[in-house]
């Protein structure tokens, strides 16, 4: 027969087992970690954008289609004028069109036909440098060797001037999907531009890593093994050096791709930028993250004990990991920022509004999109208020800061009313009054009595002005009238002068017979 009291033990366990787990899934408590915050939310993890390929825009693909037939056009002249264009960055991105018309070409391209057309150009161009270049490294660009000896009515030398024409164009470009087309070029034809990339990849540098990082997962294994090497050759293979570079954009490519492929080896360093000063780069790194997921569980683990000096709770599963730290880093990295909030917060309601301001400044400068910054908006209102009669252009400045803090809040208008109000106080100190701007205060907001008076002071003004121009007017019209009559009653005076006298021609008079008198 069973004893009771291990029935008992066990019951006694299961029942506690609950608030055990509970206990166990519990956050650190926040005296823990200086910087915790229990109260504060966690932040969303941030999505990494998938790689889409859109149908290409119309005008891209014309102006692709344009390039491509001059520069295989059987004019010498144009395709001269087409091959100086392939080498400056295009105005708009062709990157689209020109993965549609690759794919379309990998299917229509005679390969065995256009290796002939590129070796016997190959050996064209060696002829006419005398065996100067001592490799394939050295000889020069691949299209200049096929527009040197043309046959444009040849499909299979159009084709290859094409693809190697768009291979250019990726490379002038020189963004990450630029070049991870550009990479995608060798998995569809491979030796044929295998060399060719290799140079222009050279020529990018830095520009080219990310794309090779992702080119180590490609499907073709041969893009995987060709990628690794180009990494090796350029001194990126390992994630330490990849991100040693001074372009913003590319390391931000560089983590995103590091992201993309799911390499757990890098989220080491993936994470060390997940607390960068920069906003951009902070981003990637926590796409990268969160993209990187599950597999990367225990260098979260390890990232947040470094962090807190505590393990996190056992029942975290990598997502909330990741979240707290990200939380806490935020805490920690917007601390001084959170300090001068309050600060500027109580200056208000001590009345040193210009002290206030200066804070809140220097708050937007650190997180222009500061979650409390509609707080601000009543330091920037006073402050305008105070130079608006003295100095309107800067309150201007100041009523136009406080919109942007919160441009739907309920003063919204008043605000914006204000502000035409002293942009037209400007114009008619200026010389140049415009009563629309007055007329727009008053429609923003009917109570604004200022916008009132200076419109019915324009509006007397422009009356007082007609009058003075009617009164100026009539005026002149009378002394032309004056004018007239006397020079007409002179006149006058002249012809009956001359009636009693003479003819008024300064003739004498003549008698019947036609004699004169005397």
């Amino acid at each position: 027969m069973l004893r009771p009291y291990p029935l008992v033990l066990l019951a006694a366990f299961w029942m506690a087992s609950p608030s055990l787990a509970r206990a166990e899934d519990a956050p650190p408590s926040a005296s823990a970690s200086p910087s915790a915050a229990p109260a504060t939310p966690l932040p969303e993890l941030p999505k990494l954008a998938a790689l889409t390929h859109p149908e290409p825009e119309a005008a891209a693909r014309d102006e692709l289609t344009s390039l491509l037939e001059r520069v295989t056009s059987e004019d010498g002249r144009t395709r001269e004028n087409a091959r100086r264009a392939l080498d400056d960055p295009p105005s708009t991105s062709l990157v689209d069109a020109i993965h549609a018309r690759i794919l379309l070409l990998r299917t229509e391209i005679d390969r065995a036909d256009a290796a002939t057309v590129l070796e016997d150009a190959r050996k064209e161009a060696r002829k006419k440098r005398k065996g100067k270049a001592k490799d394939d490294e050295e000889e020069g660009e691949w299209l200049d060797f096929l527009l040197e000896k043309p046959s444009p009515r040849t499909k299979a030398w159009r084709d290859l001037t094409r693809l190697l024409a768009m291979n250019q164009l990726l490379a002038s470009d020189g963004g990450t999907p630029a070049v991870r087309e550009l990479l995608w070029t060798y998995a569809y034809f491979g030796d044929l531009v295998r060399i060719d990339l290799q140079r222009k990849l050279a020529r990018l540098k830095d520009k080219a890593v990310p794309a090779l990082i992702e080119g180590r997962q490609h499907d073709a294994k041969m893009l995987q093994r060709w990628s690794n090497q180009r990494l090796e050759d350029m001194g990126r293979a390992i994630p330490g050096e990849a991100v040693s570079t001074n372009d913003t954009q590319v390391l931000m490519a560089v983590l995103r791709a590091y992201g993309r492929t799911r390499d757990v080896d890098a989220l080491r360093v993936v994470l060390s930028y997940c607390d960068h000063d920069r906003a951009e780069l902070r981003q990637a790194a926590r796409e990268a993250t969160a993209t990187i997921g599950e597999p990367g569980l225990w260098q979260l683990r390890d990232a947040y004990l470094g962090m807190t000096g505590e393990k996190p709770a056992r029942g975290w599963a990598w997502d909330r990991i990741a979240r707290e730290l990200f939380g806490m880093q935020d805490r920690a990295r917007l601390a001084e920022v959170h300090a001068l909030m309050d600060q500027g917060v109580k200056d208000v309601a001590e009345g040193k509004i210009d002290v206030a301001v200066d804070a809140f400044d220097r708050v937007l400068a650190r997180v222009p999109l500061y979650e409390r910054r509609a707080e601000m908006v009543s330091a920037y209102v006073a402050r305008a208020a105070a130079l608006a009669a003295e100095r309107p252009a800067d309150a201007v400045v100041l009523y136009r800061k406080a919109l942007r803090l919160d441009a739907k809040g309920v003063d919204a208008p008043k605000l914006e009313a204000e502000v035409a109000y002293l942009e037209g106080v400007e114009l008619v100190a200026a010389g140049t009054p415009d009563k629309f701007l007055f007329a727009r205060a008053l429609e923003l907001d009917p109570s604004h009595e200022r916008a009132r008076a200076e419109l019915a002071k324009l509006s007397d003004q422009a009356t007082e002005e007609k009058r003075t121009d009617l009164t100026r007017y009539g005026i002149a019209a009378g002394l032309a009238a004056l004018a007239l009559f006397v020079v007409g009653w002179l006149g006058r005076g002249l012809r009956r002068r001359n009636g009693g006298g003479g003819t008024g021609n300064g003739q004498q008079p003549r008698d019947a017979e036609g004699a004169s008198p005397g």
